[in-house]
């Protein structure tokens, strides 16, 4: 319509063009240009749009790395404090073998290092804060299992003879003294029955980590679904 009147000023269709063709022209002008202000106002907005979905799929991810971050070191914990991680640290060794005393009045089955010394002499150091056990390189965690297993005995599984050589990582003199002191029962397996009990302190021992192949859960299920 600008172009339409434009060109009737200057082809001289109507010389007498009157007001209200001129102040529709000038509106039309003003039109235009607010129109075009729009377009830049919705170009920005579009712009502040984009980088605002940028930034909330930037702190998504974000978020969604920490999480796994945090989740994975849950993990790692749990199979430290569980056995499944090999652990080094202050504590101490103690080997334990069957008796050589020459004693008549001794039978002989008390001579003989069964599963429950070991189990009892494990309940020991456990209680005495042992933070990592192991038996003949054989890690000791909740489900490991101590049998007699004929002349030898049968930890995670797998038939461990004697001498039996017990590593704990821990407070050393605590772990020490409840192997050493009169009245436990480390104690009395070397005073009374003459078993060779030998300890000694270390400030750097290696526990492996249990070996899940050496144990299964048959039978137990998760009671949290």
């Amino acid at each position: 319509m600008v172009f339409i009147v434009a060109a009737a000023v200057v082809n001289g269709v109507d010389a007498s063009i009157d007001e209200n063709s001129i102040y529709l022209l000038k509106n039309l002008n003003k039109y235009e240009e607010n129109i075009e202000d729009m377009r830049n106002v919705v170009d920005n907005l579009k712009t502040d749009v984009v980088n605002e979905e940028k930034q909330i799929s930037d702190y998504k991810n974000d978020d969604f790395f920490d999480r796994i971050i945090d989740i994975n070191f849950q993990i790692e914990e749990l199979r430290f404090y569980n056995g499944f991680t090999d652990v080094r640290g202050p504590g101490i060794m103690l080997r334990v073998t069957d008796s050589t005393s020459e004693d008549e009045n001794l039978d002989v089955m008390d001579k003989i290092v069964h599963d429950v010394d070991i189990t009892v002499l494990l309940n020991d150091l456990k209680s005495a804060g042992a933070e990592a056990i192991d038996v003949n390189g054989k890690r000791i965690v909740n489900i490991s299992e101590v049998v007699c297993a004929g002349p030898v005995l049968k930890i995670n599984g797998e038939a461990v003879p004697a001498p039996f050589i017990i590593r704990a990582v821990g407070d050393q003199e605590a772990l020490y003294n409840v192997v050493t002191e009169e009245g436990t029962y480390a104690y009395d397996l070397k005073n009374k029955y003459g078993m060779e009990v030998a300890v000694m302190m270390s400030y750097n021992l290696r526990i492996p980590r249990f070996n899940e192949e050496d144990s299964q859960v048959k039978h137990a299920q998760s009671a949290e679904r």
